[in-house]
Formats: C-alpha cells, sequence, structure tokens
C-alpha cells in the first residue's frame, strides 16, 4: 500500500501543478518523472524510456511534416477555398468550415489544423456576416472533434495505442476507432451548429480579412515560394501513414524517413523541420512513466478494485461512464495524452476484476479524451481565445452541454461498436 499511496500523491501533485498556470507544462511533466525515479518508484531506464518510445518518435515526425505541409502550402489552399463558402450564409459557412476543419484534422494534428484554418475562418465570417466570436470557437471544437475517428487524429490515440502494445495487448487499428468516432464527430458538430448561435456571446466584431496582429496567434506563412511541391508534401505525408499503418515499415522509420524526404526533396526547411512544439513531445514522453507506475504499483489495480465495487451498484456500463468521467475532468488540469495514460490502467484493472472485454474501457477512455470542451486550456482553444475575444466562462457554456451529450452518445456508441 505504501506504493500505491506514494504514485496517488505524485498523481495528485502532477494534478495541482498542471492547474497552476504559472508553471510550464513541460516543467511539471518532467517533475513528476523525477518524482518517480527519486522516490524508487521507477527505475531511471524506467522514468526515462517513455522518451525513446517508438510513438513518441513518430509524433515528432508528424508534427515536423506538418509544417512541410503548410511550407508547400497544402494547407493555405484548403483555407482559401474555405473562405468561398461565406457565400452560402452564416449556417452553411459554419456547417463547411466545421465538416472540412473535422476531415483535416483526422490526420493533421488539431493545433495546426486551427492555427492554419484561423485566417480564412475570419474571411469567411466576414463574407457571411458572422461575428468572429461566433466562428473560432466552433473552428477549435471541430479540430478536436476530428481526432476521434482515426488513429493518426490525436496523439492522445496514439500513445494510448503504444500503451496497450507494451502490456501485450492488441494497439488501436487503422480505423478500428471509426464505428464509434466518426458518428460521436458528426454528432458534435450538429451540437456545435444547434447550440452556437444563442450559447456563444456577439461580443466580438465581425471577422476581418487580415485581423490585427496581436489578436492572432503566429501562423507561419503557408503561400510559401515552395507552393509548387504541394502535391510532393502530400504524397510523402500520406505514403508515410500509409506505410506505417499497414506494419510495413516501423512507425518511427517511416516518420523519420518522410522528414527526411521532404527535406531531401524540398518541401521543408531543415532549419523549420524542428520548430515544434517540444512541449508535447515532453509531456507524452513523461505521462508514460506515470501510466508505467500505476502499473508497477498497483495503484491501477487499486483504483480498479474501487470501479468494480461501483459496478456492483449499476454494472459494467456505469463504470464506463465513470472513467470516461474521469478522464474528461482530468483533463481539465492535464493534458488529454496524460489524462489517458493516468485513467488507462484503471480501466484495464476493472475490467480484469469485472471479467469484460477491456478493449470497450480502453476505446471509451481514448474517446472521451476528445471530449473535454469546457474550458480554454486545450491548444486548439487557446489559439482562439484572443482573436475571438472570449472569457473563461465562455468556454463553458456552449463546451459544457456539448461534452454532456458527447458522453451520454459515448456510452451508447463504445459498448455497441465494443461489446462488453
Amino acid at each position: 500500500m505504501t506504493g500505491i499511496a506514494l504514485v496517488l500523491a505524485i498523481v495528485l501533485i502532477g494534478i495541482v501543478l498542471f492547474s497552476i498556470e504559472t508553471i510550464p507544462l513541460e516543467v511539471t511533466a518532467l517533475t513528476v518523472v523525477c518524482l518517480l525515479a527519486l522516490t524508487g518508484v521507477l527505475t531511471p531506464a524506467e522514468a526515462f524510456a517513455g522518451f525513446s518510445n517508438e510513438t513518441v518518435i513518430f509524433i515528432f515526425a508528424l508534427l515536423a511534416m506538418t509544417q512541410g505541409l503548410s511550407a508547400t502550402g497544402v494547407m493555405h489552399r484548403a483555407g482559401s477555398w474555405l473562405a468561398h463558402l461565406g457565400r452560402l450564409g452564416s449556417r452553411g459557412f459554419l456547417l463547411g468550415l466545421m465538416l472540412l476543419v473535422v476531415v483535416f484534422s483526422a490526420f493533421v494534428p488539431n493545433t495546426v489544423t486551427t492555427a492554419a484554418f484561423l485566417p480564412a475562418a475570419l474571411r469567411g465570417a466576414r463574407a457571411a456576416g458572422l461575428r468572429r466570436s461566433r466562428v473560432l470557437m466552433p473552428l477549435a471544437f471541430a479540430s478536436i472533434l476530428g481526432g476521434m475517428g482515426f488513429l493518426y487524429g490525436t496523439s492522445t490515440n496514439l500513445v494510448v495505442s503504444a500503451r496497450l502494445d507494451e502490456l501485450g495487448l492488441s494497439p488501436i487499428g487503422l480505423l478500428e476507432l471509426t464505428p464509434a468516432g466518426l458518428p460521436a464527430a458528426l454528432l458534435g458538430v450538429a451540437i456545435i451548429l444547434l447550440l452556437a448561435p444563442v450559447a456563444l456571446p456577439a461580443r466580438a466584431g465581425v471577422g476581418t480579412e487580415e485581423g490585427r496582429a496581436r489578436d492572432l496567434p503566429i501562423v507561419e506563412d503557408m503561400a510559401a515560394p515552395r507552393s509548387s511541391k504541394a502535391w510532393l508534401a502530400l504524397s510523402i505525408f500520406v505514403s508515410v501513414l500509409v506505410l506505417g499503418s499497414v506494419g510495413l515499415v516501423p512507425l518511427s522509420v517511416a516518420g523519420v524517413a518522410g522528414v527526411l524526404l521532404m527535406v531531401l526533396t524540398g518541401c521543408l526547411d531543415a532549419k523549420h523541420a524542428f520548430r515544434i512544439d517540444w512541449r508535447v513531445v515532453l509531456l507524452i514522453g513523461s505521462m508514460m512513466a506515470l501510466g508505467l507506475a500505476m502499473e508497477k504499483s498497483g495503484a491501477g489495480r487499486f483504483l480498479g478494485g474501487l470501479a468494480a465495487e461501483v459496478a456492483g451498484v449499476g454494472g459494467p456500463r456505469l463504470v464506463l461512464f465513470c472513467l470516461m468521467l474521469l478522464t474528461v475532468v482530468l483533463s481539465i488540469p492535464m493534458s488529454n495524452q496524460a489524462a489517458a495514460l493516468v485513467v488507462l490502467p484503471v480501466g484495464l484493472s476493472a475490467a480484469a476484476g469485472l471479467g469484460v472485454n477491456p478493449r470497450t474501457f480502453v476505446m471509451g477512455i481514448a474517446l472521451a479524451a476528445s471530449c473535454s470542451f469546457v474550458t480554454p486550456l486545450e491548444p486548439s482553444c487557446m489559439l482562439v481565445y484572443g482573436p475571438g475575444r472570449y472569457r473563461f466562462g465562455d468556454f463553458l457554456r456552449l463546451g459544457g452541454p456539448l461534452t454532456a451529450l458527447m458522453l451520454a452518445a459515448l456510452l451508447v456508441l463504445v459498448p455497441w461498436a465494443w461489446p462488453m
């Protein structure tokens, strides 16, 4: 019990530190790793093993390759086409915007997608006569929803898949999330389209074509001189995803090879390849150590036992709901990836204790990690926070009902796709 109490204490410390905005996320993540090593919960090799994980390397490569997509104008061209949707009127534009963003964010990290489409969203809002505050939050939310139906849609799916592989379980398949994730994402789009006009404030002015510099996040110039190489960059990106997915080439090797090909073919400047958000890499590597500590110390089994007692009251479906709710709650102070990795061992232990299909709980946790919309702490939401003139409570007004309805939908879709 001493080891369990120690790990749970470190988890609590991590949650508190993640909640304090003055401390950078990557500092908190590394603090957790150091505490696990200093207290002897993990050996130094175990504590830092996450940074050499194949999935962490692939995520770095994925972020670097998206720089190539931006530099060759792939995202810019899609965004320019989006601006023309403003002629369809307010609802037509908002629906077209969200659907296009959902498609892109299934393959491109949601933060990159939001940043790339933000200028075009402002131009389209102006054409449709919409205030930017009623466009930019739906843009950010759609980029998060897009990651639910495809393995590569969000790094959370990848790290959960990697952890399953480490535990000797089958990793998440390329389209395994689609039966539940895609309907959930489309439902989310419909909910936003219905609620946004009444839940979002009309505080900000009508979208302008360029916006003020202080309002927009730093967006790399996507209409770069290398725009003639757009199809080449897109072909390399898609090839990496396909080769890695079918197992012809290990994910890490495919990703690094893709980055090198983009550099060698001139799609990506070598200096820009490393201009990624390294916080994501540090955070995921650190949280893998925490997930290992939960498993090694027995903390996951302990919490899973508590979840099994809950099942005695309401059955396995109530346990599934509790696990998904816990994931959403933890993803507010922590990252989505961190929350999923903390709850994952709890779900696996609960499934073992109940004698139910562990896949049901695992997929519920992975999908619930993409359903936290109640605060602007998600990076995609932070990108639109300033330009949309939002306040903290604005996200709760739209994100609260959206989160609740998404969890209710997943409670039906997940057991249907992965029967208990």
